[in-house]
C-alpha cells in the first residue's frame, strides 16, 4: 500500500505546534528552514502543496512573557494576533530562498461550512496551486472562540485535505507515530504501528494523555483526523516531523511513521460537504432492521427503523445517525423537524399524513444526502 502514496500529486502537509516550537516556546528557525527546503523541492518535481501550519499561538508567547498556552481567551488571541504575523515573515523569506511565493489564508469553521464561502475558499486555493503559489493555512484565532476552546489544527487539515480533495494528508509532529499498546494494555510500548485501514473504535485504545503546553491537540485528534480523511477515500499519514526529509522518505514510500488507508472508495463533493462542514444538530438511534437497510442493502433511513431522537432541529439540518448500541453508523441531512420525528418514529411511511396532517416525505433521510461513517 505504500507505493500507492508514492503516486500522490494533491499533498496537505500539516505541522504542529510541538513540532515547531522548541523548549522555550519560540520558534524552531532550524526545523521550520529544513521543512520548508522539503516542500520546495515537492514542489520543483510538479507536486500541489498545501502547507497547514499551527504555531502562530506559540509564536506570540515570547513576545508577551509566557513560557506556556495561557488559558485566558483575550491571551490566546493577543498571541495569535501577534505570532501570526511573525510567523507569515519567516514563512514568506524562507520560501522567497526558493523562488516559491506563499500565501496566507486564515480560516474558522463557518467559512467551510456555508456553502457559497466553502465553494470560493476551494476556488481561491486552486488558482493558488495553479499559479505555483504555496498557501498557508491556518484557523483565525483572533476571531474563532469555538475553535480556540475546541477546536484543533489536526481538524482543520483533514478539512482542508477534503475540500481540495488531496491524495494524501501527511501530519508531521514530534512523535514518530501510532504506538502499539503494550501487553498489559496500559501503556504504550515502543513500537510503531506501521498501517491501520481506516480508523475503528479500537485504534483509540493506543493513545495516551499528550494534549501539549503549547499546542491544543494530541493523538486523539489525530485519529479523529485519520477518520474523517480515510472515509473520504484518501490516506493520511502521521509521522515525526524532525526525521530528516521526512517528507521525501514518506512519498518515496519508505515504512515510516503511521500510515493510514481508506476503506472506502472517494466520496463525491456533496457527500463530503454534508458529512465533515456541519456540527450535527441531533441524534437519531435505530433498530436492527434499520442498521442493515443503511449499512448492507444501501437504502434511505424511513421513519419506522426510527427508536428515539434527540437534539433540536429542523428540516435541512445535519444530524447523526446511531445503533442502539451508542454506535455512530452515519450522517445526514434530514427531511423532518425533531418534533416530527418524534411523533412518527417507529411508524410506517403510509401513516405519516394521519400523523402530521402532511406528508411532505417518505425518507428521513433519503440516501442521496446521507453518508455512512461506520468502519
Amino acid at each position: 500500500m505504500r507505493e500507492v502514496i508514492t503516486y500522490s500529486k494533491r499533498i496537505v502537509v500539516k505541522l504542529g505546534t510541538a513540532l515547531l516550537t522548541n523548549k522555550n516556546g519560540s520558534i524552531d528557525f532550524k526545523l521550520i528552514k529544513n521543512i520548508v527546503s522539503q516542500i520546495a523541492e515537492l514542489m520543483k518535481d510538479g507536486r500541489e502543496i498545501f502547507l497547514v501550519s499551527s504555531g502562530a499561538i506559540g509564536a506570540g508567547f515570547p513576545f508577551l512573557n509566557l513560557n506556556k498556552r495561557p488559558k485566558t481567551l483575550p491571551l490566546l488571541q493577543a498571541a495569535a494576533s501577534l505570532g501570526q504575523a511573525k510567523l507569515m515573515r519567516v514563512y514568506d523569506d524562507l520560501f522567497s530562498e526558493h523562488n516559491i511565493n506563499a500565501a496566507q489564508i486564515l480560516l474558522t469553521r463557518d467559512d467551510l461550512k456555508y456553502r457559497n464561502r466553502h465553494l470560493n475558499i476551494r476556488n481561491t486555493l486552486n488558482a493558488l496551486v495553479k499559479n505555483r503559489i504555496l498557501p498557508i493555512i491556518n484557523e483565525n484565532d483572533t476571531v474563532s472562540v469555538d475553535e480556540i476552546k475546541f477546536g484543533d489544527n489536526d481538524l482543520l487539515s483533514a478539512l482542508v485535505s477534503n475540500l481540495i480533495r488531496s491524495d494524501i494528508l501527511i501530519n508531521l509532529t514530534s512523535v514518530d507515530g501510532l504506538y502499539k499498546k503494550s501487553d498489559d494494555g496500559k501503556t504504550l510500548d515502543e513500537e510503531i504501528i506501521d498501517e491501520v485501514k481506516g480508523v475503528p473504535s479500537s485504534v483509540f485504545g493506543h493513545i495516551a494523555s499528550d494534549i501539549s503546553t503549547l499546542g491544543s491537540g494530541g493523538m486523539k485528534t489525530k485519529l479523529k483526523a485519520a477518520k474523517m480523511v480515510t472515509t473520504a477515500g484518501e490516506f493520511m499519514v502521521i509521522a515525526n516531523g524532525r526525521e530528516k526529509n521526512i517528507l521525501q522518505k514518506i512519498l518515496s514510500g519508505e515504512h515510516i511513521g503511521t500510515l493510514f488507508t481508506p476503506n472506502k472508495s472517494k466520496m463525491g463533493t456533496r457527500k463530503r460537504w454534508i458529512a465533515f462542514f456541519h456540527q450535527a444538530k441531533g441524534k437519531l438511534y435505530v433498530d436492527n432492521g434499520a442498521y442493515t437497510a443503511l449499512i448492507k442493502d444501501g437504502k434511505s433511513l424511513l421513519p419506522t427503523g426510527i427508536t428515539s431522537v434527540e437534539g433540536n432541529f429542523k428540516p435541512g439540518d445535519i444530524v447523526y445517525i446511531y445503533t442502539q448500541e451508542d454506535i455512530e453508523i452515519g450522517k445526514g441531512l434530514v427531511n423532518f423537524s425533531h418534533n416530527d420525528l418524534k411523533i412518527i418514529a417507529g411508524h410506517h411511511t403510509n401513516e405519516i399524513e394521519k400523523l402530521l396532517g402532511v406528508h411532505s416525505y417518505d425518507e428521513v433521510i433519503h440516501r442521496n444526502n446521507l453518508v455512512i461513517t461506520y468502519c
